[in-house]
């Protein structure tokens, strides 16, 4: 027998619906609290009983997650905007939302969230991390850039970039040893030290990360792809995870969010921009990575070329058909265990043909 539990859960309290056959669908509210989860999962437990627990992904999941899955035989993560497609009602209530998990766990129809182990979890987190830290640090140096514009100041004392040692002490100095009280100082002097600060914090996380990857087993076979650094190869095995998990080219470019959107109806068929689902920060990082590979791998810069077709209005979706094709190489060569050699895309471009 298997008792089939929803928990829709809350800051404050958890709603839980038991459905099992043949019996009446049981309902409680408790705590939110893991103590309060774990005393209530007990309660269901007995001999010959199977016990299958779903709920909604959210900022705690992965918590919940570790923390029940000693307590029943089966836990999944729902995707709760499918689920909301799948179980379509006119009301909406705590009471309804954790029989609707229940109910489509019951029919095997339940749109499972795949939940990596802790530690991929928190590999993933730090990525986004540093990629906060690094939009932080170019908002802030856009900021620093319009304050000295609006001085008449529309580059550096000394030559090459803004950012040179040089031209730092010369934008320090602006603030520094200055009678004249000003307020648009104050503003730079906050920004330059907001911007050192930021610096730091990414230098060290970077170095933290580099540590981590060269620890990968993929890192190595993904690098190999001229033009993939660090970032890009770690961005890819954190949230691949387990290669087996995808069976084929298509659904892993899909869960990159690579492919393109199909509106379909009758003699209809319209294919629009893709989906952009799944994680943003592999999508820019692959972006930044395909630019570089298109310069060193000659096979890429003709498959390129052959999208763009001469037209420069062309060149976006030029590079995104490149980073689709980049996943689909990185795929076969993760399952393959092979270092990269240009007859991969030949071959790749043959499967999606």
């Amino acid at each position: 027998m298997v008792k089939y539990i929803g928990f829709d859960i809350d800051c404050n309290k958890v709603v839980a619906c038991v459905v099992q056959q043949s019996r009446n669908d049981y309902f409680e509210t408790f705590g939110s609290d893991i103590d309060s989860m774990q005393k209530f999962l007990k309660k269901q437990k007995s001999p010959g009983i199977e016990i299958r627990l779903a709920f909604e992904i959210s900022g705690q999941a992965g918590f919940i997650y570790d923390s029940l899955i000693g307590s029943v035989d089966v836990i999944k993560v729902a995707n709760p905007y499918k689920t909301t497609w799948i179980y379509r009602t006119s009301k909406k209530t705590d009471s309804l939302d954790a029989r609707k998990l229940a109910v489509l766990m019951s029919i095997d129809e339940l749109p499972e969230v795949y939940m990596p182990s802790k530690e991929v979890r928190q590999w993933r987190s730090l990525i986004n991390h540093r990629k906060k830290l690094v939009d932080n640090a170019c908002q802030t140096k856009n900021r620093i850039r319009a304050i000295i514009k609006s001085q008449g100041l529309n580059k550096g004392f000394y030559k090459g970039s803004l950012w040179t040692k040089t031209n730092r002490l010369w934008l320090k100095s602006l603030f520094e040893n200055n009678d004249s009280f000003e307020l648009w100082r104050l503003e730079l002097s906050n920004y330059i030290v907001s911007l050192e600060a930021l610096e730091k914090q990414i230098s060290g996380t970077t170095e933290y990360l580099d540590g981590y990857l060269a620890k990968q087993p993929g890192a190595v076979l993904l690098m190999s792809i001229p033009g993939v650094g660090p970032r890009t190869a770690e961005a890819i095995l954190a949230y691949t995870d387990n290669i087996e998990r995808f069976s084929n080219y298509k659904k892993y470019c899909s869960y990159f969010g690579l492919t393109p959107k199909l509106d379909q109806s009758g003699m209809t068929r319209r294919v629009g921009h893709i989906s952009k689902q799944g994680p943003s920060v592999v999508r820019w990082v692959l972006c930044e990575s395909s630019w570089k590979v298109v310069r060193y791998v000659p096979a890429m810069k003709a498959f390129y070329e052959r999208v763009m077709s001469g037209q420069k209005s062309r060149k976006k979706i030029a590079i995104v058909a490149v980073c689709r094709k980049m996943v689909s190489v990185m795929r076969a060569m993760l399952i393959s265990g092979e270092l990269f050699n240009e007859s991969m895309i030949n071959e790749e471009m043959l499967k999606s043909a």
